[in-house]
C-alpha cells in the first residue's frame, strides 16, 4: 500500500472515529432532552412542566444564591423566563456522563440579545446533574454562571 493511500485511510478512520463519538447515544439524549425541555418550560414560562421536571430535593445554584425547587419556581423562574424569553442561545458545547442512575452534563453556551434595554453577548455555563426515577431523569442541581464576551 502507498504511504499516500496509507494516509488517506488514517485520516478516514480518524474522521469516522470522529464523527461516531460526538454523536450522542439513546441515554445521552434522553438526558439532553430533558434539559432543553427544562429551558423550554422556563421560555414558554410553565412551571407545571418545570416542576415536573425538577427533583423534590433539587438544588439551583446562580447568582451566589441556593434555592430550592418551591423557592425558583415562586420567584426566579419567571424572572428567567422574562430574560430567556428575550435572548438568543446557541449551545457551543456540551458533555454528558452517565454512571447507573446518575447522569451529570456541562454546558457551554453563548446567549445574545436585548433585555431591559441593555445589549448583550454571554458566555454562559451550566452544570446539571440528573438520577433516573422510575424511568425518567429529573434534575437534581443546576447551577449557572456567565460573563461578558
Amino acid at each position: 500500500m502507498s504511504p499516500r493511500i496509507s494516509l488517506t485511510a488514517v485520516l478516514l478512520f480518524i474522521i469516522g472515529t470522529s464523527i461516531s463519538v460526538s454523536q450522542p447515544s439513546a441515554s445521552e439524549k434522553k438526558v439532553i432532552n430533558t434539559l432543553d425541555a427544562f429551558h423550554q418550560a422556563i421560555i414558554d414560562n410553565d412551571s407545571q412542566a418545570a416542576k415536573n421536571l425538577l427533583s423534590e430535593s433539587v438544588r439551583i445554584l446562580e447568582g451566589g444564591n441556593i434555592e430550592t425547587k418551591k423557592e425558583y419556581l415562586s420567584h426566579h423562574f419567571h424572572s428567567d423566563g422574562k430574560f430567556l424569553s428575550a435572548m438568543k442561545r446557541e449551545v457551543e458545547a456540551r458533555n454528558v456522563t452517565i454512571e447507573g442512575n446518575t447522569a451529570w452534563v456541562s454546558t457551554h453556551s453563548r446567549t445574545w440579545g436585548t433585555y431591559s434595554d441593555r445589549k448583550l453577548d454571554l458566555n454562559s455555563l451550566e452544570l446539571a446533574v440528573l438520577k433516573k426515577v422510575e424511568g425518567n431523569w429529573k434534575i437534581t442541581a443546576l447551577h449557572w454562571s456567565s460573563s461578558n464576551n
